[in-house]
């Protein structure tokens, strides 16, 4: 009992904060779709956490994974001034874009993309060497530093304070990318040549974490850019975002875990992580399930939004309830191939995959619609998850009853979806 005591007084203010940064995360979005046009809030979420969310990947150039690998995994101290350097390479980025557009001069959802996608990647990067450090409480704030900003833009909107266009929203964004410019140009005062011969360490390292990264997080995030790609509708880029943010309230659960544990689960041996991410995949799925029932009496009293939507796309939420379950899985499964070097046997893997899942699409594309799109990305989703542990697996590193608990929760799922079953 003492243990538990001692455990929630240390980690009390992180749960306030965790609390109020995360909530602001969840909300945010929906609170965005009650006062945009759905083709707007599409565009916003297609910046945001579309494009934006998969270029921060390429971006990152898989440095942030690098650090917790060098200061928990080789306790490789020496080496850590070098990530100093990364900032300007982000700064690089971002003074190329400003070039870009303000000279030849590009659409505004582009801009916003390409914006955010430098925003993210800083909040990213210094989110994990936070997390890593121990410093959780600072961490949750990084990552959560763009919704805040998104929260004072609607606070204004609703006040009449403010425009409700996309392009006042950008103008925030942009506002907000200043600080992270400052941030960079200070760390600039850090670096030597020796930070530079470091950084190129870390990158030679990074680069077998880029390809993965980037493909994994392909998988996992580009469901809003790929609509748009094929169903050319930032309206239903829209609604499917409103459902994805709405189903992933049990990510807020993973955060904390995440966010709490983090040095755990590169410290832990995969026995002991697999009998608790079994139980997590269990819990997270039941509560997500949960929630979706529950938001059929709650949502209707506080969202127009959910209103006039949700009989048709009622089948898009339910899959999309259990699908944050194997992204939640595949972020997890990440880490550990990060700390046992297996990124180079995912990444061939992954690619064939995403080419089958694209060519697929591509050609069935006229096929499709937002319903078959979200069941042919769920498929994917498991496969993905199902390839890590398998990777893991043919190194001798067994996650046996997070296997099992997975193929349960997909056959479940499809069991539910193709039959009349009345939601």
């Amino acid at each position: 009992m003492n243990k538990i005591l001692d455990f929630v007084k240390g980690k009390f203010w992180f749960f306030i904060s965790f609390v109020f940064c995360k909530g602001v995360v969840f909300l945010t979005p929906l609170l965005a779709a009650e006062i945009l046009s759905k083709e707007d809030f599409g565009v916003l979420e297609y910046a945001l956490a579309g494009l934006g969310m998969v270029l921060n990947t390429s971006l990152n150039l898989g440095v942030p994974g690098a650090y917790p690998f060098y200061k928990l995994r080789k306790k490789d101290t020496s080496t850590l001034e070098g990530f100093a350097l990364h900032y300007m390479w982000l700064l690089f980025f971002f003074l190329v874009i400003q070039i870009c557009y303000y000279s030849i001069g590009f659409s505004i959802e582009y801009y916003m993309a390409l914006n955010m996608a430098y925003i993210i990647s800083n909040q990213v990067f210094i989110s994990t060497q936070l997390k890593t450090d121990g410093k959780i409480i600072k961490a949750v704030f990084f990552d959560s530093g763009v919704y805040l900003l998104l929260l004072v833009f609607i606070t204004l909107a609703y006040l009449d304070l403010n425009n409700k266009s996309l392009e006042n929203i950008n103008r925030f964004v942009l506002f907000y990318s200043l600080f992270y410019v400052g941030h960079s140009l200070f760390k600039a005062l850090k670096i030597n040549k020796i930070t530079l011969l470091k950084y190129y360490k870390i990158i030679k390292f990074s680069c077998h974490l880029l390809f993965s990264a980037m493909l994994i997080f392909f998988i996992t995030v580009s469901g809003r850019f790929l609509i748009e790609f094929f169903l050319k509708d930032f309206e239903l880029v829209g609604i499917y975002s409103f459902y994805f943010r709405l189903a992933a309230l049990v990510v807020m659960i993973y955060q904390i875990v995440s966010i709490a544990f983090f040095r755990d689960i590169y410290t832990l041996n995969p026995k002991t992580l697999d009998k608790y991410f079994t139980i997590f995949f269990i819990g997270l799925y039941l509560i997500s399930n949960l929630s979706f029932i529950l938001s059929q009496y709650i949502v209707p009293f506080f969202s127009d939004f959910y209103k006039n939507t949700i009989d048709e796309y009622q089948r898009v939420y339910f899959i999309l309830s259990a699908q944050v379950v194997f992204w939640i899985s595949s972020a997890l499964m990440s880490n550990i191939i990060d700390r046992e070097e297996l990124a180079k046997k995912i990444t061939p893997l992954f690619l064939v995959l995403i080419i089958l899942f694209l060519s697929g699409s591509y050609i069935s594309k006229d096929f499709l619609n937002l319903s078959r799109y979200t069941i042919i990305h769920f498929v994917i989703f498991y496969i993905a998850a199902m390839l890590q542990i398998w990777v893991l697996y043919k190194k001798k590193i067994v996650f046996r009853k997070s296997a099992i608990s997975l193929l349960v929760i997909f056959s479940i799922t499809l069991s539910l979806y193709f039959t009349n079953y009345s939601f």
